[in-house]
């Protein structure tokens, strides 16, 4: 379960920044050069121009141009080490899903590798029960974005997980799989989580495809 809000990375200039819940100048980027990687342009083995190259080519900051790389290194797809380069290593992303994160780079995992399409939206003012489950403040408003969790190179896979996640009403709307376009700038914070196992409810069994009461999840 994500509590979530936009990152403010203070890495990318004024021209380069964009409105939350638009691609950024960084996510432009990684995606044009994740898909020269994947068609072949920027083949296994070669290396990436650098950096100074594509602040150039793309009139971008090196800044933003570091966190674009930063996303495909996350991603499994390049290595970046001083004086050698950034080399691709693999033509697509890694997939593994990791159900419990400790670290920035585990939380940038998760949703590189997973995604939750087309979440159902709602408003819900926090009762006893929430409060007690999300830790939210008791008798607040917050926007729920809710749905199945899957691997994002398997879209119509097994379910992995519902995620559920509370944003405060006067933030802006967003695309939860654009999240990953964030994280890569995201600054060191403390994760918590909280693991219990109980036994499946309701109205979970049907998208996860199983049986009420079958498991403890």
């Amino acid at each position: 379960m994500d509590q979530d809000g936009h990152v403010d990375t203070g890495e990318e200039t004024a021209a380069d920044a964009q409105p939350r819940g638009r691609r950024t100048q960084h996510a432009r980027l990684a995606e044009e050069l994740r898909a020269a990687i994947r068609d072949g342009t920027h083949p296994v083995g070669s290396r990436l121009p650098t950096e100074s190259s594509l602040c150039e080519t793309h009139g971008l900051s090196r800044g933003t141009v570091r966190v674009a790389l930063r996303t495909l290194e996350d991603q499994g797809l390049i290595t970046r080490r001083p004086g050698a380069g950034t080399t691709v290593v693999n033509r697509e992303p890694a997939d593994n899903y990791l159900p419990f994160v400790t670290n920035r780079d585990e939380l940038i995992a998760l949703y590189r590798h997973t995604g939750v399409t087309r979440p159902d939206t709602r408003q819900v003012v926090v009762d006893a029960a929430l409060a007690e489950r999300t830790g939210l403040p008791l008798g607040t408003r917050w926007t729920v974005l809710e749905g199945v969790r899957r691997l994002r190179l398997d879209p119509h896979g097994p379910p992995l997980c519902w995620t559920e996640q509370y944003l405060r009403p006067d933030e802006p709307t967003y695309d939860p799989d654009e999240a990953a376009s964030y994280t890569a700038a995201m600054p060191a914070h403390r994760i918590e989580q909280t693991a219990r196992a109980v036994m499946m409810p309701d109205r979970f069994a049907g998208p996860l495809e199983t049986s009420p009461a079958a498991r403890p999840w």
